[in-house]
């Protein structure tokens, strides 16, 4: 049997355009994590040592804190140092469809003592997690002394940490002219 050849098409006839849409998705989201026995723990760490936080939504996708009391490399001992990570809640998720693509974060992570009266904080991004790129890196909050000496004021031995958030997504969709087929972004 002879293979199949495709005709070059003929000039002037028509062909069935390829079309493509882009559509942004702008979602905020808050997450509090708290931390109790603050003393046990700061006395325990050491520098690159840290506390996850438990998993949260945000946006469509799956984040989580991680919290370096004693910073999160030798050059930042001593100072307390937060990252976010974009994680998969489902195994299968990493296996079949891959990293999410093109989830652009904008955050802000605040340090609470006490009551919530004494707030330390920093802001970060834009920043694009991409197949590559699945943490945004430490941020350098506050001096681990600093935090210290606010707990003592307070009388307290717990901080919590709240990430203001957020998101924005960018979601490609291509219908290719032969077949027909739609090609979806996991968005």
């Amino acid at each position: 049997m002879a293979p199949e050849t495709s005709k070059p098409p003929t000039p002037g006839a028509f062909q069935s355009p390829s079309i493509s849409t882009t559509r942004a998705a702008h979602e905020t989201g808050q997450h509090l994590h708290k931390i109790d026995c603050y003393s046990k723990l700061d006395e325990m760490a050491i520098p690159r040592w840290r506390v996850k936080s438990a998993p949260f939504r945000a946006g469509g996708h799956e984040w989580q804190l991680l919290y370096y009391p004693n910073g999160d490399d030798a050059p930042r001992k001593g100072r307390i140092c937060v990252d976010l990570v974009i994680t998969h809640d489902r195994w299968w998720n990493r296996l079949f469809s891959g990293f999410p693509l093109g989830v652009t974060v904008a955050y802000k992570i605040s340090i609470l003592v006490g009551d919530g009266n004494q707030e330390f904080s920093c802001s970060h991004g834009p920043i694009c997690f991409i197949r590559r790129y699945l943490r945004a890196g430490a941020l350098d909050v506050v001096a681990a002394e600093e935090l210290r000496s606010a707990m003592a004021s307070t009388k307290s031995d717990s901080i919590v940490l709240r990430i203001n958030d957020e998101h924005l997504s960018m979601c490609a969709k291509h219908v290719a002219p032969k077949h027909r087929r739609h090609l979806d972004c996991a968005c």
